[in-house]
């Protein structure tokens, strides 16, 4: 067990920040029209998860696909570190820095464990000093598909990843703070969870 062994597990979306990033990003990327827009021509598939007939990944692939499908992944990437260093801090819960900079001071091992896609946080978790596990953009041939590269980063997929990297046996206590059901895995694994407690 290492000898500073406390780890502190975040949720993004709706825990540390106030809200969506990915609405966030694209409403500052292409515009409130365009959105709307789009949440018209994709409304079968964002309403159909609504009332539980279409499932929320498959969703969100359109959504991706629609907004950064062909888009070259050096133009995705420039957007992402963008959108992290200079949009992402503002929308912290207050409650959730003061928390986040407690851990950090503290020594603990802090990892952000995130949904979205990791290009519009790793630059913000890197300048922060914390590491972050997220969903993955595929990339083919230089260009941003709109797919997965491999399963959307929630519910035990969170957990899935996590062991990856660690084995959250060797550290203790352990922390986690989230807000949705696809944060359950995460916060069943800690001593001390936080369920919207950041608020």
């Amino acid at each position: 067990m290492n000898a500073n062994n406390a780890l502190a597990l975040f949720d993004l979306d709706g825990t540390l920040t106030r809200r969506d990033t990915l609405s966030d990003l694209l409403v500052r990327q292409f515009g409130l029209m365009r959105c709307i827009a789009a949440g018209i021509r994709l409304s079968p598939a964002l309403l159909g998860v609504l009332v539980g007939a279409v499932h929320r990944d498959v969703a969100k692939v359109q959504v991706l696909t629609h907004f950064f499908g062909g888009m070259p992944e050096t133009e995705f990437e420039a957007m992402g570190r963008h959108y992290a260093l200079n949009h992402l801090e503002k929308l912290l819960r207050p409650q959730a820095r003061e928390r986040l900079d407690w851990h950090r001071a503290e020594g603990h091992r802090v990892i952000v464990i995130s949904a979205s896609a990791v290009d519009w946080i790793r630059p913000w978790t890197d300048a922060q000093g914390i590491e972050v596990l997220a969903t993955e953009m595929e990339r083919r041939d230089g260009m941003i598909t709109g797919q997965l590269e491999g399963p959307n980063c929630r519910c035990e997929e969170k957990i899935r990843r996590l062991r990856i990297r660690l084995d959250p046996d060797d550290y203790h206590p352990v922390y986690a703070y989230g807000d949705t059901e696809g944060d359950t895995a995460m916060l069943a694994i800690a001593d001390y969870p936080v369920y919207r407690g950041l608020r």
